[in-house]
């Protein structure tokens, strides 16, 4: 592989992928250390020609950010970047969505569960998945979709549950922790990483895998094991909201493992310590 665009590199997944590959072969959604906007069309095309697109580029779910501007992100840079792909002969594309089956009606979750998207973000990232099932069913562009469940590490903003918890260890401050019982699926970053840089080299013309660590742990799981790591009590209130429970979501990756050879080989609570000592 040639010349490698990444989108989206300078965020939590995008710059630990930039930094496994070959930096002579890398193209960042950059110019002169000023972000191009995916949204615009003319700025995209200006960027040099690859061989391969990994596409992460877009809005990540923030609150009180407003349904409009995960489309504008999401669904027209997704569109950018397919015709980017098409215009410049590009050969294969990752483009990573997300998890977009909402309430499961069983689990583990594998690939032909309903879709049901539960927010503007994940419908936002199901529309970009259609469109580039559209172009590569359309054009010579040969392409991956990647449903990652939850990806944790230590560059990850604040905002999500694991990074709030870590941040109240080191800094005292009170959480409310809604749905504890809850479970969910987390995958250390680094191994999220070492599947995207093994798909380089993967044959395909057409392939959709849900990305997760295969095994779920809830709310209070979490809390006590990073209690017994740092021996800290985490400063936390306890609510129940049954309109947004969720008891499960676990990942079936029996599909990635078997036609890739992948598997998660960091464990949870090993993850949970390499961001704790970060």
């Amino acid at each position: 592989m040639d010349k490698i665009l990444v989108t989206g590199s300078s965020g939590f997944i995008g710059k630990e992928i930039v930094k496994r590959l070959d930096k002579s072969k890398v193209i960042t959604d950059s110019n002169n250390s000023e972000r191009i906007d995916l949204q615009n069309r003319e700025q995209v095309m200006k960027l040099d020609s690859a061989e391969m697109v990994i596409h992460l580029g877009g809005k990540t779910p923030q609150k009180e950010l407003k349904w409009s501007k995960y489309f504008d992100n999401n669904v027209i840079g997704t569109l950018n970047v397919l015709e980017y792909c098409i215009q410049k002969k590009v050969k294969k594309m990752i483009y990573v969505s997300s998890y977009v089956y909402g309430n499961p009606k069983y689990c583990p979750v594998d690939e032909n569960h309903p879709i049901n998207p539960h927010n503007a973000y994940t419908e936002s990232k199901y529309l970009g998945e259609r469109l580039c099932e559209f172009y590569c069913n359309r054009s010579d562009l040969n392409l991956i979709i990647l449903r990652p469940f939850n990806i944790f590490g230590e560059s990850m903003r604040e905002g999500f549950l694991i990074s709030n918890l870590i941040n109240s260890v080191k800094t005292g401050k009170k959480l409310t922790i809604v749905n504890k019982n809850s479970k969910r699926d987390f995958l250390y970053v680094d191994d999220f990483v070492d599947l995207i840089v093994k798909l380089i080299d993967y044959d395909f013309k057409f392939e959709v895998f849900n990305v997760g660590a295969g095994k779920s742990y809830s709310f209070e799981d979490i809390i006590e094991k990073i209690e017994k790591i740092t021996s800290q009590k985490i400063n936390a209130d306890y609510e129940e909201n049954k309109e947004i429970f969720i008891e499960d979501i676990t990942s079936d990756i029996s599909k990635i493992k078997n036609k890739i050879k992948w598997q998660p080989r960091i464990k949870f609570d090993e993850g949970l310590e390499k961001m704790l000592k970060s």
